[in-house]
């Protein structure tokens, strides 16, 4: 949902969406504002203004999880809920269609390797960060809910398969977007390969034969009332 969705959904709410690029349509709900933002940064909103927190596709931008729920968690009005959602870029499969992938393989390493070397894990999921930091912070009631999203439209399900044909179009619509920064830039890695490893997932991105999928958690918790003891 988009901070438009959710303004349209709750007309008398005040939504407040940030980023760190001027790329918010100009069209929009008159209960939404967009303000160019760092979350990385001690956030600019005093304590306990916001009744709801949404955060999502923060992997690879976050090095210190644990400070950005923090700020979360002050800027949060007392039984405020916080909402975490995240996705681990790794293709993985359940009947071993990606194993052997050459393209694959140099994909999951790609983020593995990329998120050691700039301190900003793209493991997000793997690792629990969210639920972690979340409870760190003094969130309360802290629950997930775990996915796997398809790569492409190869399960049966109508809808799983819709969102898989989404997620497939995206990966298509912006590959060098995904991976250029990491290859050249964080890893240095061969420049001659690069060309050829972009090909080797188009392939693999067309291919009905592959069955991946990457892990997705959905994360909420809620912000203590004042007075109210946490039961452990």
């Amino acid at each position: 949902m988009t901070s438009s969705d959710f303004a349209d959904e709750y007309p008398n709410a005040e939504v407040t969406g940030t980023d760190l690029s001027p790329i918010q349509p100009a069209w929009v709900p008159p209960n939404v504002k967009f303000e160019l933002d760092d979350a990385t940064l001690s956030w600019s909103w005093p304590e306990n203004t916001f009744d709801f927190v949404h955060l999502r596709y923060l992997f690879g931008a976050i090095a210190d999880w644990g400070a950005l729920f923090k700020e979360a968690y002050i800027c949060a009005k007392p039984g405020a809920w916080i909402q975490s959602c995240e996705i681990d870029p790794a293709i993985e499969s359940d009947d071993g269609t990606v194993d052997g992938n050459t393209s694959i393989e140099t994909w999951n390493a790609l983020y593995r390797e990329g998120g050691k070397a700039s301190g900003r894990s793209f493991t997000v999921v793997k690792e629990d960060l969210q639920v972690k930091a979340m409870h760190e912070a003094g969130f309360v009631d802290v629950k997930h809910v775990d996915y796997k999203v398809p790569v492409g439209g190869w399960p049966k399900n109508p809808k799983i398969r819709e969102v898989g044909q989404y997620l497939k179009l995206t990966m298509e619509n912006d590959l060098e977007g995904y991976t250029l920064m990491l290859w050249h830039n964080v890893l240095d890695w061969p420049k001659d390969e690069y060309q050829i490893f972009l090909m080797g997932m188009r392939k693999v991105l067309k291919s009905r034969h592959i069955h991946g999928y990457m892990y997705a958690r959905y994360v909420y918790g809620r912000k203590p009332e004042e007075g109210e003891v946490p039961v452990a």
